[in-house]
């Protein structure tokens, strides 16, 4: 059955977006660019700043990057440094300057070099989420980069400000998990690879009315096809898979797992549920809410994490699924260590099927992880 939601769907979405934040920019509109989920992009948005995320998934970039990177390292980070010391990538090319999180030690190290073709600003992450004192450094950090953001901006960031962003990323949010909860009934409603094209933001986040009124269209025609005995007939049976692990920047794993039979029913990573299902406070002081919700971002580099399992065993149960599959890009150390207590618990505590992928950007093993993923559902059915 042909998809409602492919890739010229998103390239139209793109091209217009695209379009209207060069409008932008010629009329005095900074751009920055993005790293990390842990940046809060109500502050971005607050200073007047168009947010755009930067991590890329093309394999194209890799050999410009392995010039200063080693070659044992994530493809991701690989990937993002490529597009941006070859000048390929035009969101990259639109920046004025960077925000950058210290999470992992690659990515850190990756951003002084980074440094040198753009001004950045490292945030200082803590390495865990466990204490008060993680969130009031966290804070503190956040104020720094609040008059960082001014400084580069012109613009002095008021509570009020913050607080409108605040509402506005919410509602985009929520958006956001409306869309993933069309396949939380028997019948999903939809494709993980759709779902991932229809939440996708787009590249700037320059008009987050217009991308959830996009998401909106998207939902009436996802419901109507539901609907429809051919679509019943073509997803009833598909194994139900959550996917996991790191972010689903290059979408190899996905298209596999679809192409292989299965349907992926719900997302936990960077661009899925673990960033969209949390909402910031909108009752408390706007940056205490902003260094609470994204410390508590359960990302692989925190230590402990256990809040991640908490959220996969809530999203096993929300969306009936069937088995676990765990994507690790090689040479991602934090989340492939972190994939022992994934597997214990999903396994043990869960009681369902597990499956860790590891790989790269590259098609030398599609053929070999295509039968491990066929195998897999094989056992699901």
């Amino acid at each position: 059955m042909d998809s409602l939601f492919d890739q010229p769907y998103l390239e139209k979405i793109e091209d217009r977006i695209f379009k209207e934040t060069v409008g932008l920019r010629s009329n005095g509109r900074p751009i920055a660019g993005l790293y990390c989920a842990f940046t809060p992009k109500e502050l971005v948005a607050a200073a007047g700043a168009i947010p755009v995320a930067l991590c890329a998934g093309t394999q194209a970039q890799i050999p410009a990057a392995e010039v200063h990177l080693p070659a044992n390292l994530c493809p991701l980070i690989k990937s993002s440094y490529g597009n941006a010391v070859s000048d390929t990538c035009p969101y990259f090319h639109m920046t004025d300057f960077l925000l950058a999180d210290a999470t992992c030690d690659g990515k850190k190290k990756m951003f002084e070099l980074l440094s040198l073709i753009r001004p950045l600003r490292i945030l200082q992450l803590p390495q865990t989420a466990e204490t008060p004192q993680s969130i009031m450094n966290w804070k503190e950090e956040l104020e720094r980069v609040r008059l960082y953001l001014g400084a580069m901006t012109q613009t002095t960031i008021t509570d009020d400000m913050l607080r409108e962003q605040i509402a506005l990323y919410n509602r985009m949010r929520q958006t956001v998990c409306r869309v993933y909860e069309l396949n939380q009934g028997k019948i999903p409603a939809l494709f993980g690879r759709e779902i991932d094209i229809i939440t996708s933001s787009g590249g700037f986040e320059c008009n987050l009315p217009e991308r959830m009124a996009d998401m909106e269209k998207a939902m009436v025609l996802a419901k109507k096809r539901a609907s429809e005995p051919e679509f019943k007939k073509t997803m009833d049976g598909r194994p139900r898979i959550l996917l996991t692990g790191c972010p689903t920047t290059h979408k190899k794993v996905l298209r596999l797992i679809e192409d292989s039979g299965g349907v992926v029913v719900c997302m936990e990573t960077c661009g899925g549920l673990k960033t969209a299902g949390a909402r910031v406070d909108e009752s408390k002081d706007p940056m205490t809410a902003l260094a609470e919700r994204y410390l508590k971002t359960p990302c692989a580099c925190m230590t402990p994490n256990s809040s991640r399992i908490t959220l996969l065993d809530d999203l096993i149960r929300q969306f009936q699924v069937d088995g676990v599959v765990e994507l690790t890009w090689e040479a991602c150390h934090t989340y492939n260590i972190e994939s022992y207590h994934i597997e214990k618990a999903v396994t043990q505590d869960f009681n369902r099927p597990y499956l860790h992928v590891q790989t790269d950007y590259s098609d030398h093993d599609t053929g070999q992880l295509g039968t491990r993923i066929e195998a897999f559902l094989e056992i699901l059915s």
